[in-house]
């Protein structure tokens, strides 16, 4: 009977065990799990980027435009057919090397370009450079201009060289190819506004 006593006053006696170094393993853990989440999502955002971009429409052709030249927009129609923007066809991207037109549907009109890239992929944007409310652009060498501000970007990636605006470029937008159709979702260009 003794010996169950001291066993029982033991246990009100000894200190009781610290789960401090429990609470700090779970601590650690969920800061990693938190950290390698946000790193999977940014890694995912860009690969959505980047994926976006190589599905560029190549034309197979490189070009090198003239640095002495100035190249303007060849202005087109477009049109709407099956919740889709028709931009341009293909052929006539590849004939004229720089078009403008306008999307006008539900109430909005949104200004589209579309340009050969140096490297041959076609590049589908929002003619519009949001600080200074430019809506046109032309191309000299491998670079594009805005006309009203004079803000200048590389042909290729986009950015800013110089000027006022460098940091808002034409937005480049996700496209597809349907026969020689370059096609924008339309539900893209409703959802569409400026940056600034």
């Amino acid at each position: 009977m003794k010996n169950g006593q001291k066993g029982k006053n033991q246990r009100f006696i000894q200190p009781k065990k610290s789960k401090a170094g429990l609470y700090s393993i779970i601590g650690v853990v969920a800061v990693l799990a938190i950290i390698g989440s946000y790193f999977l999502f940014n890694s995912f955002n860009n690969s959505a980027s980047a994926s976006s971009i190589k599905t560029a429409v190549d034309t197979g052709q490189k070009v090198n435009y003239s640095p002495n030249d100035s190249l303007e927009q060849t202005v087109i129609d477009s049109k709407v057919e099956n919740g889709k923007e028709i931009v341009a066809t293909l052929s006539t991207v590849k004939d004229k090397k720089f078009i403008r037109t306008e999307y006008n549907a539900n109430g909005k009109t949104v200004p589209l370009t579309a340009f050969v890239q140096p490297d041959g992929k076609v590049m589908v944007a929002v003619s519009y450079c949001e600080p200074c409310k430019g809506n046109s652009f032309h191309i000299t060498g491998n670079q594009i201009i805005c006309n009203t501000c004079g803000t200048t970007w590389d042909l290729q990636t986009l950015k800013g060289i110089s000027g006022g605006c460098q940091a808002y470029p034409p937005q480049a937008l996700s496209y597809s190819l349907n026969g020689d159709n370059l096609e924008i979702q339309q539900s893209v260009l409703d959802a569409w506004s400026p940056r600034v």
